[in-house]
């Protein structure tokens, strides 16, 4: 496991509020009797010890869940405004490392072995972004050169014009691991 450098950080976005799971709070969904928030978050601290994690919604219960790990705890208090609001607020807190990597906490199913190629394939200011169905998506490394632009994202939108507007390198993920966890239904389908 890589020593605690300025090469590589993880940002975990966790701070959603999870409108279409009604009453529920996402990150604290369970598969296999861990939370999506202890899986995300167990996988990033194989890769690196500098693991960031951005919350919003049901801050304390979420934050209470991983205080135990040896992480970056953080509190977007925009967290409302989207997923742009939380990458720019993330990456404000990784702006003196070499590159972040953005990782989201409702993907459980994003294999380790995904995350560390992902870190593996690292080559020195290159945009490394993971695909499916032809589709750029996260995780992806965003080296510090587009960190400007990822803290220029303040709404509902993430990086995903980023990886399109510039050129990357790309590393396939199978459809089947690239499941969000977003409703009722994929809680019911997927989740043990």
């Amino acid at each position: 496991m890589e020593k605690s450098n300025k090469k590589l950080a993880i940002i975990i976005l966790a701070a959603g509020k999870s409108s279409r799971l009604e009453d529920e709070t996402k990150q604290l969904l369970k598969h296999k009797n861990k939370t999506l928030l202890e899986i995300a978050v167990k996988k990033a601290l194989e890769v690196t010890s500098n693991v960031f994690v951005v919350l919003g919604f049901d801050k304390q219960r979420c934050e209470n869940e991983i205080k135990k790990y040896n992480i970056n705890i953080l509190y977007n208090e925009n967290y409302e405004k989207g997923i742009g609001s939380s990458i720019s607020f993330g990456i404000r807190n990784t702006k003196d490392f070499e590159h972040t990597m953005i990782m989201l906490a409702d993907q459980p199913f994003i294999p380790l072995v995904h995350i560390q190629a992902l870190k593996d394939f690292l080559i020195e200011g290159k945009l490394i972004a993971s695909s499916y169905d032809n589709e750029l998506c996260v995780p992806a490394i965003f080296p510090k050169i587009l960190y400007p632009f990822l803290m220029n994202l303040n709404e509902d939108k993430g990086a995903k014009s980023i990886l399109k507007k510039n050129s990357c390198l790309i590393l396939n993920l199978n459809k089947e691991y690239a499941v969000d966890i977003d409703t009722k239904e994929d809680k019911n389908r997927y989740l043990d």
